[in-house]
């Protein structure tokens, strides 16, 4: 049997199409769906309709925090030989797709699954997932994100910033980051689809690490596969379609307030990252 966790923020429509689209897949399966404190009472007679479980929190743990109590309620309710944490804007129409898991989990025994994302627009969303696997790569990186911060907090500034962007697309070709065409064992795997075996869940007591809200849970879990000798495989024999930002888009309809909040919080979890990896910490 499998359990998908499905993390639910202001975006009903996606969460629906999302489990209409689990639904129509062969197998034994278990819906959980957690709302981080966005539903009001008609949506969520709407969405206990439609899934074995939903789970209301009270206010917004973020992404890593909310699914893990999406996790261990699936875990101790239905022991699932494999949990998939998914997002809600996300769709899969592999009708065997939970046959292949299955299949790949004999080949590989693996701890965690990561499938190849297929973007409405064609790029984006890419596995195997680029980490930052060193000191130097996260201060590096927190100091692009701390320059665009002052880009983005500043509404003349941000303007250049956008005008500057367009003019370089005339010259420059956009890069287009595609996903691998082979299995490859050790890598580590986009957070928008993570498939965990029992294997994984029951050396942990949190799914995810807790330690950001928002963004950079990829590189604490590729961390953590790395400190604990874990198994992470990509396939692209697994495919799963991704409409990425659709929740942030929904609340933030302002570009610069929205990128303004992402790069906050992509600072936030640099910084945490940066200080766990100088520290030497488990997670």
């Amino acid at each position: 049997m499998v359990a998908f966790v499905i993390l639910h923020y202001k975006n009903l429509a996606d969460t629906l199409e999302c489990i209409s689209s689990i639904e129509k897949l062969l197998g034994s399966k278990k819906i959980i769906v957690v709302d981080n404190c966005s539903l009001n009472l008609s949506e969520k007679k709407q969405l206990q309709s439609c899934c074995d479980k939903l789970i209301c929190l009270k206010q917004n743990r973020g992404f890593a925090e909310a699914n893990n109590i999406g996790c261990k309620f699936a875990i101790k309710n239905y022991n699932p030989d494999f949990l998939i944490v998914i997002n809600n804007d996300t769709i899969i129409n592999q009708k065997d797709f939970l046959k292949i898991i299955q299949l790949k989990y004999h080949q590989y025994h693996f701890d965690v699954l990561g499938p190849r994302i297929i973007c409405e627009e064609g790029s984006g969303s890419v596995n195997p997932y680029l980490p930052l696997k060193t000191i130097e790569e996260v201060e590096k990186e927190l100091k692009v994100q701390k320059q665009l911060l002052l880009f983005y907090r500043h509404a003349v500034l941000y303007f250049g910033l956008v005008l500057y962007m367009k003019l370089k697309h005339l010259f420059v070709k956009k890069p287009v980051f595609k996903n691998g065409d082979q299995e490859t064992l050790g890598v580590a795997l986009h957070g928008c689809a993570l498939i965990f075996s029992k294997q994984y869940y029951t050396k942990f007591k949190n799914v995810f690490c807790e330690k950001t809200f928002l963004y950079h849970e990829e590189s604490f879990l590729y961390l953590r596969i790395q400190q604990q000798n874990c198994v992470s495989l990509y396939s692209p024999y697994l495919e799963i379609i991704h409409k990425e930002g659709a929740s942030l888009n929904l609340v933030y309809s302002n570009q610069r307030r929205r990128m303004l909040f992402r790069t906050q919080e992509i600072i936030k979890s640099l910084q945490i990252l940066e200080d766990v990896m100088k520290k030497g910490e488990y997670v």
